[in-house]
């Protein structure tokens, strides 16, 4: 994987606008050097008019959509149209995000990490005020994505601070981030919430340190009376899929 973007600046002389270019820039660089992480196999650009998604795979039709920033990554990205969104979201269609930043001194790729679209779920899809007129497009309404809400596990680190990561650990820890493809909306986004809970805990932790905040869970779920043992359930399954591990009854320890 070849880290240098400046090889296709010559792609974005008839821009003006900064993020025009650095759209071409990012998106060539995708297409030219990004291997699908589900089968390893090329991934192509689609029209430019498709909705919510920007790559899709040539042989597994994994689906990918590209954020990049020459600043720090934002925890809430910007989201095509918001009903388009949900509707993705709800029948399980939502693209990986490809999160990318890239070095605006040298144009070469800083970081870039992965968030498979099983873990963006309908909490996270924040709607934005319509435009109004006299906008061109009155009525359109978009979205932002809150990654603030979705745990650390879920996203794959490809490359951190200009350096690639060693490709068994991305592959693992891809399997891991997408094993929850198969659960229903509901249970993805009930793990989501315990998960970042999770996050906040210290290495060695107890079910009572996730019951300070019950609080929260009931925010989301307030028809739900069984909140304790949702979050019991979750554990396990967070469990199973290699993210914790029960030390003692009522006591669990993270895994890196």
């Amino acid at each position: 994987m070849d880290l240098d973007l400046s090889k296709y600046l010559h792609l974005t002389t008839q821009y003006t606008s900064a993020s025009q270019r650095a759209r071409v820039l990012t998106e060539v660089w995708v297409a030219e050097n990004f291997l699908c992480l589900t089968c390893d196999r090329k991934i192509s650009a689609l029209p430019a008019n498709t909705r919510a998604c920007d790559f899709q795979c040539e042989s597994c039709n994994e689906r990918y959509q590209l954020k990049s920033s020459s600043k720090n990554l934002s925890n809430r990205i910007l989201g095509a149209e918001y009903h388009t969104t949900l509707t993705t979201v709800r029948l399980d269609r939502h693209p990986s995000l490809i999160l990318l930043q890239y070095n605006r001194d040298n144009f070469s790729v800083a970081n870039l990490k992965i968030l498979h679209g099983s873990w963006i779920t309908e909490n996270v899809v924040i709607s934005r005020s319509p435009l109004r007129p006299p906008a061109r497009r009155a009525g359109w309404q978009g979205c932002i994505i809150d990654l603030r809400s979705i745990p650390a596990s879920a996203f794959v680190e490809i490359i951190k601070d200009g350096q690639i990561l060693p490709q068994v650990v991305i592959k693992n820890h891809w399997q891991t981030a997408r094993a929850i493809s198969s659960f229903s909306n509901s249970q993805r986004t009930w793990l989501s919430l315990v998960l970042h809970v999770v996050d906040n805990l210290p290495a060695n932790f107890s079910l009572q340190d996730i019951y300070k905040y019950e609080e929260k869970f009931i925010q989301y779920h307030p028809k739900n009376k069984n909140i304790r043992a949702k979050i019991r359930q979750q554990l396990q399954i967070a469990r199973d899929l290699g993210l914790i591990k029960f030390l003692e009854p009522g006591v669990y320890q993270k895994t890196k």
